[in-house]
């Protein structure tokens, strides 16, 4: 996975990509916040899309950095409640602000606008970034008309997009890049949402089936193979004959879940199966299992299973299943 580069920005698609600076990343350089950000370029070598995360201490009001118009979207997401009088912006001379203090609340701003803003400390932010043309792909792939506009709200609940946060959270506030899979799954998932709920288009997008059953069994193949999610949903799409956000919506349909969140549990069970091996550590679980290391192979592992990998095994492992069998035997009645 090509990671983001911190670079200038400049309205898509002109300017060379070694150019560019991404909304959240110049934010982060005036506020001096740490920065998680992964992002996804198109077949130019432009980025399509990105996350950011902005995270500050306290301070007092400053004034974001001017932008030129940029031909994408920002939702920024407040990880933790943003109180009234810490955020305020002038966009497309309308003044707008925090409305109501609330965890996950929403923003979408349509960055061809123009805008000034002023922040204050302490906040923790992740920002979604989306070009308009991933968003005029998505349209086309769905046989709607493109969207010229895009509604803007401010510190809104968005079930939607709270939830698609809060599966990708732990990742993000422990820093760990998210695969080329992950990223696609969630940049589709975006600008579905954006489309069906925050745009002017009068079209709607069609309602998808679910995939069939050797689709069903083609992709739980491919996913198999490529534990650690270096495959792009496009090729999961090529394989099944669908066009990518076809084929993402009909995951969801049929799995009941996201693609990336199908393939953690795919890494879970086969986790599962090395850690009946005794002679594994579990480091080498983890990294034949798909995970970046053990810190991350262990917090998902929890989340799933609710116990830690060392305690799976102790109860699990082919020595204790065999000594549970072994007493079990002694203990019944002859």
């Amino acid at each position: 996975m090509a990671r983001k580069q911190r670079l200038p920005k400049v309205p898509l698609p002109t300017g060379p990509d070694h150019d560019r600076k991404f909304y959240g990343a110049k934010l982060a350089e005036v506020f001096r916040t740490p920065l998680y950000d992964c992002s996804l370029k198109n077949v130019s070598g432009v980025p399509d899309f990105a996350l950011t995360r902005l995270k500050g201490g306290s301070m007092e009001l400053q004034q974001a950095p001017a932008y030129p118009e940029d031909r994408a979207m920002l939702i920024c997401v407040a990880l933790a409640p943003t109180p009234v009088d810490r955020w305020r912006a002038r966009i497309d001379g309308q003044e707008v602000s925090v409305s109501h203090s609330i965890a996950f609340a929403t923003t979408v701003i349509d960055l061809m606008k123009p805008m000034e803003m002023w922040a204050a400390g302490p906040f923790d932010y992740l920002h979604y970034y989306v070009s308009r043309d991933l968003l005029d792909r998505v349209a086309a792939d769905n046989r709607i008309a493109p969207v010229d506009s895009f509604r803007m709200v401010f510190f809104e609940r968005d079930l939607v997009v709270a939830q698609l946060t809060k599966t990708i959270l732990n990742q993000v506030r422990n820093r760990e890049p998210l695969n080329m899979l992950a990223l696609e799954d969630v940049s589709l998932l975006v600008s579905t949402h954006l489309l069906q709920h925050y745009g002017n288009g009068k079209g709607v997008l069609r309602a998808q089936p679910r995939l069939e059953i050797w689709q069903r069994i083609r992709t739980e193949e491919m996913l198999r193979a490529h534990l650690e999610g270096e495959i792009r949903i496009a090729d999961l799409a090529t394989a099944c004959q669908l066009s990518p956000s076809h084929f993402s919506r009909c995951f969801r349909q049929s799995f009941g879940t996201s693609v990336h969140q199908w393939l953690i549990k795919l890494r879970i069970d086969a986790a599962k199966n090395l850690l009946r091996e005794p002679e594994l550590s579990l480091a080498e679980v983890g990294f034949r299992s798909g995970f970046c290391d053990q810190a991350a192979f262990t917090r998902a592992f929890t989340t799933l299973e609710g116990t830690t990998p060392f305690r799976w095994r102790k109860l699990n492992a082919r020595s204790a299943i065999a000594t549970h069998h072994l007493v079990s035997g002694e203990l019944r009645p002859r």
